[in-house]
């Protein structure tokens, strides 16, 4: 049985939406479907098992072929009812789930599994016409869904935190907020500590990903640094409130402000299309297509290398600062290491 998230299950609803439509359109930066701008698929391209690549071609019958040859038929308005059934049973689904009513569809057209490899960021391949150019490129495209719960760009995990000095604190102060367990404790601990300095290490949790940051930007590690703890410090969450604020203070001396504008929309695009903090990146964007989204009213929309720069935008103006678990991850606590107090401060973002 096929069984997955509500995410996972987007990616088979974005798979059957777009065989059915045949056309997959571009958004502008709020996520409003662009009539004048779309790319007609000609296929979708699945590889499940190692030598065995099924092509899913478009047309008034689905016609599928494994390496090459023909095997099998299936009428678009069979994969439009399949797309209605799981439009309708995607947001009833806690944790991982299946939904009896499309296994045997699946079984038939030989989609056995729901996610594609988790070590890249593309989701989906599909070879489309570009009305642009008039070529037919093969492109590999990033989903995300607002089926359900709304979707992160970065995960929280150890290798997301970033650490701080504390000037002039003391055993005392360290152990009061320390002791702080209140159920709003991230901004109470951070209350307590309004007083004092912080200052962003040179070390980091994960050399990986500060590695990758330096991928964007030399000065990216330390650029997020200072975004997190004005996060936190302020109690920001909005991206563009906290870039407001860096604005604001210009931790980095920019002689330019615009920079701080610029460069956190390459840092969250690489995070988008190619980026993650755990792996090794060297500014591949994997998802070369682009970005896929699946709307709260099931309509998938897409933003091409066409309309980047309405991508980057909807990437500042729809994402926010999220809180992780301090316990899960190992944050938000004073410790003390040769004389030094520090605290670690976690980046999570999710989509608003």
């Amino acid at each position: 049985m096929l069984k997955g998230n509500k995410g996972e299950w987007s990616e088979i609803y974005t798979f059957v939406y777009l065989l059915a439509s045949g056309k997959l359109y571009a958004a502008d930066k709020d996520l409003n479907i662009n009539p004048d701008i779309y790319f007609p698929i000609i296929k979708i391209i699945r590889e499940e098992t190692a030598g065995q690549q099924y092509d899913y071609c478009t047309g008034p019958f689905i016609k599928i072929y494994l390496n090459g040859e023909l095997v099998n038929e299936v009428s678009t308005e069979k994969f439009d009812e399949i797309r209605q059934v799981l439009f309708q049973k995607i947001p009833q689904g806690q944790r991982a789930f299946e939904i009896e009513e499309v296994e045997d569809f699946f079984n038939s057209i030989n989609c056995t599994k729901l996610k594609a490899n988790s070590s890249q960021k593309q989701d989906i391949t599909i070879k489309i016409h570009d009305i642009n150019t008039g070529f037919s490129p093969i492109c590999g495209f990033s989903i995300k869904s607002y089926i359900g719960s709304n979707p992160t760009l970065v995960n929280a995990g150890t290798n997301t935190n970033f650490v701080y000095y504390i000037k002039d604190c003391n055993d005392e102060t360290m152990d009061a907020v320390n002791n702080i367990d209140t159920r709003t404790k991230i901004n109470d601990r951070m209350e307590y500590l309004s007083g004092y300095e912080f200052i962003p290490a040179n070390y980091y949790y994960s050399e990986q990903f500060k590695e990758n940051l330096e991928f964007i930007d030399t000065i990216m590690p330390k650029f997020l640094s200072y975004l997190v703890l004005y996060s936190y410090k302020f109690n920001l969450k909005n991206s563009a409130d906290i870039i407001a604020k860096m604005r604001e203070l210009n931790p980095l001396a920019f002689s330019n402000l615009n920079m701080y504008d610029y460069k956190y929309k390459k840092f969250l695009c690489a995070m988008a299309l190619g980026m993650t903090p755990e792996k090794d990146w060297e500014g591949k964007e994997d998802a070369s297509g682009g970005y896929i989204v699946v709307k709260k009213d099931g309509d998938v929309v897409c933003y091409h290398i066409y309309n980047r720069e309405e991508f980057e935008q909807y990437l500042f103006d729809y994402t926010f600062f999220d809180r992780a678990s301090t316990s899960r991850h190992g944050f938000m606590y004073v410790y003390k290491e040769n004389e030094d107090y520090k605290i670690s401060l976690n980046l999570q973002i999710r989509f608003r």
